[in-house]
Parts: C-alpha cells; structure tokens; sequence
C-alpha cells in the first residue's frame, strides 16, 4: 500500500467520526424544530415548555413527563414518554396559529402561559391526549376531565406504568 493510499483511508475515517459522532450528538441531545408563537421563534424544551431567544415559557396547568424520562407501555416495555411528550407539543405548536397569553412567572423566572389554536386550549389538548397530566392550582385541578378521559382510554402515558413528572424530576436532579 502506497502513503498515499493510507492517507485517504485515515481521511475517510476522521470523516466517518465526525459525521457519526455529529449524528450521535443530535441524537442525544435530540433535535429541536423551530416554531413561530406570536410573531416570535421559538423552540420546543419539553411536553410543557418552550423558548424564544429572551424568555422560557411553561404552559398553565399541565405537567409533562421530562425529555429524558422513560415509561412502561401497555405491554411493560420501556418507551421514551418525555420525548414522544416534547414531539406533541412541536406538533401541536407547529399546526397553525397560536396565540399565548401570559398568566403570571414561576419561581424560575418562567412566563406561565395559556395558548389557545382556533379556541382549543393547547393545556387541555396535551392532557387529553396523554401527553401530560392536569396540574393542580389552589387544589383546583386545572385539566380533570380531560385526564380522566385520557386515563380511561389509555392514551400516552395512561397506556401503562409511569412515575409523575414531578417525582422524576425530584429522583433525577439536572
């Protein structure tokens, strides 16, 4: 073999690695789809939360499995929920217009947020759908009816075993 021939072949690696190892990143780190809210860009964090490029915002009365969080199907087998939670909202938020309204901020400096597509409220949507559980207010659950019709069909997270978003977060500190 020829010095030259060997140069292309450790050429043709470091591009393999690169292009795998930028393909592995974005796989790990997931990849998010930019979306136009009221007149802003923004980017989808989790199944309850987005950024645009000066603020975090959380959607009113619902709590979302985490991006990293893993779930039991119906059948007892591992399926990433926190991810399929986030692909949801980017949908959901990808379907037309959007209009959020600013309720108050939480603790961590987020704008709490109430978005509504052609009168559907985005909140009721993603609970009803499985892809998050009502939240209380006030010991006021915001979303009951439209997670006791999703538990009762067994949509998203009610299909199987799950542990609350909130203790996930608490047993997985970021």
């Amino acid at each position: 073999m020829t010095r030259g021939f060997l140069r292309k072949i450790k050429l043709l690696l470091m591009v393999i690695l690169v292009v795998g190892g930028s393909w592995a990143l974005t796989q790990w780190v997931g990849g998010e789809e930019t979306i136009i809210i009221n007149g802003r860009k923004v980017t989808v964090i989790d199944g309850d939360s987005f950024k645009d490029a000066d603020d975090e915002y959380r959607i009113y009365g619902i709590d979302a499995p985490e991006y990293r969080q893993i779930c039991k199907d119906s059948e007892n087998r591992d399926w990433p929920c926190g991810k399929s939670s986030r692909t949801a909202l980017e949908t959901a938020l990808g379907e037309g217009e959007h209009s959020c309204d600013v309720r108050a901020r939480d603790r961590y400096g987020r704008m709490i947020v109430t978005c509504t597509n052609a009168d559907r409220d985005l909140g009721a949507s993603m609970v009803e759908q499985g892809h998050a559980m009502s939240s209380e207010n006030f010991d006021q659950v915001i979303y009951g009816r439209e997670e006791a019709s999703a538990e009762k069909a067994k949509r998203g997270i009610w299909q199987g075993a799950f542990e609350k978003p909130s203790n996930w977060r608490a047993s997985h500190p970021r």
